[in-house]
């Protein structure tokens, strides 16, 4: 048992406190150490058994019983109202330990890429891309687990950051099997920063269909993006920088990710800028179908890799309990606890053999860390607020928040809608905020998308934006196709608009 003296607040302290040792003494009896609503709901009984001195066990099961401080730590922290706060500045000895240690895969910003760790990455490219189409390591088998023909991708359900990490390191071994290239890492695209002329050089700039995957996509199609104007405007009305740094700024896995998948969080963090960021690359990585063949994939979903691995070092989430300490539903604690929703086909069952919990320690498991970006050029994160929220428990005191209001457009039932599309949100007639929503052209064969049909997307706008005037709402699918630009509300399930104030509890 670590002696804590620093501010008593979950993420400041008390997760901390509990060994794992204590964690699995208690998890059969139903307190759950690493959960913050369990240890809250169950904070007197652990207050009273820590007291009397009858947890933890003495050795050999345990460390035996807390010191007077460590007990006054957790009776300060359930009288102050159980606060959340935030991890401490100074990283806790795991993260000390991790800055000592070396990672054998180290990814750098694909800008700082010298002449020769360009003409290795080309090499690797163009050696799957030559590769026969039924070689399992082959460029066309690769990107088809994304979407056609062998579909496995998890997008918009907690599995979604566990299974893309596992399908940037198994297309990065994909690469290393191109002789010569053993060594070679996946670099990332830092968004942040401007375009990397690299992706505009071949192999990078597109791919060729060798076979035909649909009526849609046959043999010969080559893959599209916008132009770089077009993109770069997109970005920013589809508020893709700014939803990432959003992301960066929560506390909790549910509201770093957001979406209805995860507790009814809103949706405007780390998936919302990632759909976002699909739909403004262009046509290819807008249909999830066949995303991931355009090679810009790899670069941009590496450097979404990148962001969800320093959201977890800021977390001190890099190990299971850490990470668990961030979960607050019980959807998302199942994927790491429940051994047969481990899984993240096809890749546990087959080498490279990784599962959710697997993959949260990048560097111990993977051996795999990231480089600092070329340039730090991040909005800054002090106009977002992690504390902001729609709702709080009545047993809490609360501030509203008079300067930001979040509109909902909620219920969109997405099965109808070919394909991927964008929520455009209207303010006499004009449009002050769009979004964008991805997802394959045949939805209602996706799995996943038939189990999650019902979706919703957030805008969190200055309260002077919106308080006067008509608002509405349209869709607007990326292939207009019979319905043109507007998708019928009635064949979507009448979304609704809510607009509220939003909240801070602390």
């Amino acid at each position: 048992m670590s002696d804590i003296t620093t501010a008593s607040t979950w993420y400041g302290g008390i997760r901390n406190m509990f060994t794992q040792t204590d964690i699995d003494h208690m998890t059969p009896h139903g307190v759950l150490l690493n959960d913050y609503d369990s240890v809250k709901t169950n904070g007197p009984g652990i207050y009273g058994q820590l007291a009397a001195g009858n947890m933890p066990p003495p050795p050999p099961g345990g460390e035996g019983p807390w010191s007077k401080s460590q007990i006054q730590t957790f009776l300060d922290w359930m009288t102050n109202g159980y606060p959340k706060g935030t991890p401490p500045a100074q990283a806790s000895s795991r993260l000390k330990a991790m800055a000592e240690v070396s990672a054998g895969r180290v990814r750098k910003d694909v800008s700082s890429l010298s002449s020769s760790e360009i003409e290795t990455l080309k090499k690797a490219f163009a050696g799957l891309m030559k590769l026969d189409s039924s070689d399992p390591n082959s460029y066309f088998m690769q990107a088809g687990l994304h979407g056609l023909p062998n579909p496995y991708c998890m997008h918009h359900i907690p599995g979604y950051n566990p299974w893309h990490r596992s399908y940037i390191y198994n297309f990065e071994n994909a690469l290393r099997s191109v002789p010569g290239c053993e060594n070679v890492t996946m670099p990332y695209w830092d968004i942040f920063n401007e375009f990397p002329d690299i992706l505009n050089q071949e192999p990078f700039a597109s791919y060729t269909l060798p076979e035909t995957l649909n009526t849609k996509y046959q043999k010969g199609y080559q893959t599209q993006r916008h132009t770089l104007k077009q993109m770069e405007a997109m970005f920013k009305a589809y508020d893709v920088i700014t939803d990432f740094t959003r992301a960066k700024t929560q506390k909790d896995w549910e509201d770093y990710h957001g979406g209805q998948a995860f507790g009814g969080a809103t949706n405007d963090t780390s998936i919302a800028a990632h759909d976002a960021g699909h739909v403004s690359i262009g046509p290819t990585m807008a249909d999830q179908n066949v995303a991931a063949f355009d090679p810009i994939f790899w670069f941009y979903h590496c450097n979404i890799d990148r962001m969800f691995w320093e959201w977890q070092k800021g977390m001190h989430a890099t190990d299971l309990n850490g990470l668990l300490s961030t979960i607050t539903t019980t959807d998302s604690r199942n994927i790491f606890t429940i051994p047969v929703l481990e899984n993240l086909p096809p890749f546990t069952d087959a080498p490279p053999n990784l599962d959710t919990v697997k993959i949260v320690d990048s560097i111990v498991n993977l051996d795999v860390d990231y480089d600092s970006p070329v340039n730090i050029n991040e909005i800054a994160m002090t106009s977002f607020s992690a504390k902001r929220k729609g709702s709080v428990a009545a047993s809490e005191k609360f501030h509203i928040d008079t300067d930001i209001a979040n509109v909902r457009v909620k219920g969109i039932n997405r099965i109808k809608i070919p394909g991927s599309f964008s929520v455009h949100l209207l303010k006499d007639g004009k449009v002050i905020a769009s979004k964008g929503f991805f997802q394959p052209s045949e939805v209602d064969k996706c799995p996943n998308c038939v189990e999650n049909p019902i979706v919703h997307v957030d805008f969190k706008l200055p309260l002077k934006d919106v308080k006067s005037g008509k608002l509405e709402a349209w869709i607007e699918p990326i292939d207009h196709g019979p319905f043109g630009d507007h998708f019928p509300h009635k064949m979507m399930g009448n979304p609704t608009i809510n607009v509220r104030l939003l909240l801070r509890n602390e």
